[in-house]
């Protein structure tokens, strides 16, 4: 797969290394895994962003993909030979004058498979079979992916955090949570995977570890995407009468007012007290639920029938089954 990383940045390529930083800036802001959390096209795009900012910016491997595209940057490049090969081409190789013929370069002595073997290991720069693409670049061949699994208690999947975890195998890491990490969602551990190959262009790239992520539910709070809720009891009399009660959040305990006369399912919001992911926040909601007395005696059936007297309408009459 061809790729143009000049057109990946966005800029001529007579652009400058100043104006080559800004580009990669801007566009690596705009497709940061941070700000696009779960996106994964988003995530494919900041990769070719960073590797097209990594030839570029960089003065020598600049040079190479101008003369030889995306094939200089191979591991074990060789230019001079490169250069011969082109030379080779024009003066009567495929695609050249002699219309394909198998030459010999005057004086030199070397061949079409002589070039080749020294330019590109032994194998034709298209022949592509030990290499795995990324991000649009051809790259020495990976290890092998390798997943494992990740138990979370609902807490500590919202708050995130550095964790110190041990494999299967015995190995130990250490694992960075991102916070408001979500059940079934899988954590990339790059290079962590399997061991590195040895390819005819020299070591490979180790392969990665996945995480997969499972969450264990909490007792008494939901989520809902980066909202979460809590059914809180409250008593006839704070329903009726209103008051202040404390609710524990993931950000600590906020104080929160119940109006006058709430009725049983009411929900209250604290704003940006939910899950945090990223720059996102989402809200906390609280579920009211009025609960009837723990001591049902004479005194209290009394005050009940008192009560019962302040209902104007049936507060049932809106139910129908059709």
């Amino acid at each position: 797969m061809k790729t143009d990383l000049y057109a990946i940045l966005g800029v001529d390529r007579d652009a400058d290394r100043a104006a080559v930083k800004k580009a990669y800036r801007r566009l690596a802001r705009k497709y940061h895994p941070d700000v696009n959390p779960d996106d994964p096209q988003a995530e494919e795009e900041f990769k070719k962003v960073s590797a097209a900012f990594e030839v570029l910016g960089d003065e020598e491997k600049r040079k190479l993909y101008d003369e030889f595209g995306l094939d200089g940057l191979r591991e074990g490049f060789d230019p001079a030979r490169a250069r011969q090969y082109q030379k080779w081409q024009r003066a009567g190789g495929p695609g050249g004058p002699g219309g394909g013929r198998y030459t010999h370069f005057s004086g030199g002595g070397a061949s079409f498979q002589d070039i080749f073997g020294d330019i590109f290991g032994g194998r034709s720069p298209f022949d592509t079979s030990d290499y795995t693409n990324f991000g649009g670049f051809q790259a020495p061949m990976k290890g092998r992916d390798l997943t494992a699994h990740l138990d979370l208690d609902f807490v500590r999947a919202i708050e995130g955090g550095q964790m110190d975890i041990t494999l299967s195998d015995g190995q130990h890491l250490k694992v960075r949570v991102p916070a408001g990490v979500r059940d079934g969602e899988r954590l990339r551990l790059k290079g962590k995977g399997g061991p590195a190959p040895q390819t005819p262009y020299g070591q490979g790239q180790p392969g990665d570890l996945y995480l997969e992520i499972s969450v264990r539910p909490h007792e008494h709070i939901r989520r809902d995407d980066l909202d979460l809720s809590m059914e809180v009891p409250i008593t006839i009399a704070e329903a009726i009468l209103g008051t202040q009660i404390n609710v524990p959040t993931p950000w600590g305990e906020y104080k929160v007012t119940v109006p006058e006369g709430v009725h049983s399912g009411a929900k209250l919001r604290l704003k940006e007290k939910g899950v945090h992911r990223g720059k996102k926040k989402g809200d906390f909601f609280v579920l009211l639920q009025i609960l009837t007395p723990d001591r049902i005696d004479d005194e209290v059936r009394e005050k009940a029938s008192a009560l019962a007297d302040a209902y104007e309408s049936d507060p049932r009459a809106d139910l129908r089954w059709d």
